[in-house]
């Protein structure tokens, strides 16, 4: 009879254990393994959903800073896409589809805020530029 420890239960098991890919988090010096994937999708969600609300708040920040040439835009555009190909790559098998599609349409309206002011900047700098050339 042999029992293993996981995450605050003991179990007992005859026979062998067979172990899926096991999560490792570490924190200080402390480092834990788990295996069970029940656990390691609760993990994953909250890791996600913290790198989600700092996502947010760096996209408001960029889209309420005063920046005439657009780099705080574009900036906000590829960190949102960052995070998406993060999600599609390493995450999705851990998420669920109801999380995933709320994600989806918080960050679709971001693109959308950003890529209209971006398309207001690029417009009203082509208007200054088409003004002097007629000027001279």
């Amino acid at each position: 009879m042999n029992s293993y420890l996981m995450v605050e239960k003991t179990l007992e098991f005859d026979g062998i254990l067979d172990l899926g890919k096991d999560l490792i988090i570490k924190s200080n010096d402390i480092k834990v393994s788990i295996y069970n994937l029940d656990i390691q999708k609760i993990f994953i969600t909250n890791k996600v959903y913290r790198k989600y609300l700092k996502l947010l708040k760096l996209v408001n920040f960029y889209l309420t800073s005063d920046d005439d040439t657009g780099t705080a835009y574009s900036e906000a555009l590829n960190e949102i896409e960052r995070f998406r190909q993060l999600v599609k790559n390493k995450y999705r098998a851990y998420l669920l589809d109801e999380t995933l599609k709320e994600m989806s349409l918080e960050l679709t309206k971001k693109v959308k805020a950003a890529k209209r002011r971006l398309i207001y900047i690029e417009t009203r700098t082509y208007d200054y530029t088409n003004e002097n050339k007629r000027s001279k």
